[in-house]
């Protein structure tokens, strides 16, 4: 997979060569270290901080026979870090000379990776991009066997066979020059054991990577909302909805690897002039080929787009002819404004046939999306008929009515059963006259309060504002003597 240098943000650390230097340095992954500045990762071992330590581990490999304790913990050592950076960063894929620019410590980076790499990647822990978009699946292997390998056997074999003077098929240099073999043992021996990789070699990690993609392909299948037309996007609208974690090299590389994994289709659409990414709606299924409703969806919405490009473009343009009709007219070109006039009518009129066309196109999109939610609709009312026909099966409206009218027999005579138990045993003879229980209950309230007055007489708990409120007002005069002559009179004669 060919690397690109140019999506490494500014801040990075690392600055890239010009385009000449590149294409004279055939496209490898070649880059400048500015102010020699280390990238900041927590997962940083207890040992990055140890000078002597980091020069040994930094140091290139000796013979193993010399210390091999020492040679095993460094590889182990180094393998660790690799990984735990990676999966921290979320890296998907790097190259030797990359790696060693991830890891520059105090201006120096470690001239020991090499050997690393050789051994992560024949442990698998890391792939090359070959060996992780191999096909997984039986069938995509079988059929590759069948429509690639076994022709190229036959012709190969019948290209290459001459015959003897005795009429005998001879495969001497059939056998000499070339000798396929199955794919299988091809693929077996290329894996088997990794050969010494250049440093611009690209690397993937497999878990990162498949779990990259499976994000990917969630991330994508939650922005379904009409199922039949929704699984398909535009390569451009992808990339913009995942740039704030994937770059580009890292999503053509799992955009690949779910190809080859049956959950996409990466269409090249010469008509629409665009690369279209079909995905499956389910996880657990396959990507389904790409059928005339979604192409016809498709086509729909890039008319739709480019009418409303061209309406826009003719609203600018009426908008533009109005400001030069009423410059014409305070300059008095009547006849220039005229004719200006017209030119606008006649955008106005292309411009209300264009939304037309565009009101109708868009009638027609929402119809297709629409239809999808019809055929929902259908089948869940389908299944609710289904249901609700298991559930009264064996039920029979002639047993529903009998039920029914014992049901009411049976509640007319609970409730005559219930009135005759409330009827009083003695008749109506305890029947009162409302009047007369009121009188009597007046009486005893006034009873009661003359009792009460009573108890407070006798307990003599007069209170001394009551008392003095009884007391006549003391007079404003003094009285005469005649006045209380005949007072005392009268009291006495009392």
């Amino acid at each position: 997979m060919q690397t690109s240098l140019h999506n490494i943000s500014l801040s990075s650390p690392y600055r890239t060569i010009n385009n000449d230097q590149l294409n004279a340095s055939n496209n490898e992954s070649i880059y400048y270290i500015e102010d020699e500045e280390e990238i900041l990762w927590k997962s940083r071992p207890d040992e990055w901080s140890d000078d002597v330590r980091m020069n040994a581990l930094f140091a290139p490999f000796r013979n193993r026979d010399l210390n091999p304790l020492h040679y095993d913990n460094k590889i182990k050592f180094w393998k660790q870090v690799i990984v735990s950076f990676c999966d921290e960063k979320k890296k998907i894929q790097f190259d030797q000379k990359k790696l060693e620019n991830y890891f520059i410590r105090k201006g120096k980076k470690p001239k020991c990776l090499e050997l690393v790499i050789n051994e992560l990647h024949r442990e698998k822990s890391i792939l090359t991009s070959q060996e992780f978009l191999k096909p997984k699946s039986g069938i995509l292997v079988s059929m590759f066997n069948k429509l690639v390998w076994s022709p190229i056997s036959w012709s190969t074999s019948y290209l290459f066979k001459a015959s003897n003077s005795n009429g005998e098929s001879t495969t001497t240099f059939y056998s000499s020059s070339f000798t396929p073999k199955s794919p299988k043992s091809n693929l077996e021996n290329s894996f088997s054991s990794p050969q010494k990789v250049k440093d611009s070699q690209i690397f993937i990690l497999p878990n990162i990577a498949e779990t990259k993609s499976l994000e990917l392909l969630k991330k994508i299948q939650s922005q379904i909302v009409y199922n039949n037309v929704d699984c398909v996007l535009e390569y451009e609208k992808l990339f913009h909805l995942v740039s704030d974690t994937l770059n580009d090299q890292d999503l053509d590389l799992i955009l690949k690897y779910l190809e080859i994994n049956q959950k996409i289709l990466i269409i090249e659409s010469n008509e629409l002039n665009t690369k279209l990414i079909k995905f499956c709606s389910n996880s657990n299924q396959n990507v389904l080929p790409l059928n005339e409703i979604e192409l016809s969806y498709l086509k729909l919405k890039d008319t739709e787009k480019k009418l409303e490009f061209e309406s826009d473009k003719l609203t600018n343009q009426i908008d533009s002819l109005n400001n030069d009709i009423k410059v014409q007219l305070k300059l008095g070109n009547k006849n220039t404004a005229l004719k200006l006039l017209k030119k606008r009518k006649q955008l106005e009129k292309s411009l209300e046939n264009k939304d037309n066309i565009l009101n109708n196109i868009e009638a027609m999109i929402m119809s297709i999306q629409q239809a999808d939610t019809n055929k929902i609709t259908m089948d869940v009312l389908a299944k609710g008929v289904n249901a609700l026909k298991e559930a009264n099966k064996g039920v029979n409206i002639d047993q529903i009515d009998d039920t029914m009218c014992e049901f009411q027999d049976i509640y007319n005579q609970n409730n005559e059963i219930e009135e005759a138990l409330a009827k009083s045993p003695i008749g109506n003879k305890t029947i009162f006259d409302d009047q007369e229980l009121n009188d009597e209950l007046n009486e005893l309230l006034a009873q009661e309060s003359l009792e009460n007055n009573q108890n407070e007489c006798v307990d003599g708990s007069f209170k001394m504002d009551d008392l003095l409120k009884n007391l006549p007002s003391v007079p404003d005069s003094s009285p005469k003597k005649s006045q209380i002559t005949s007072k005392q009179s009268f009291s006495f004669n009392h």
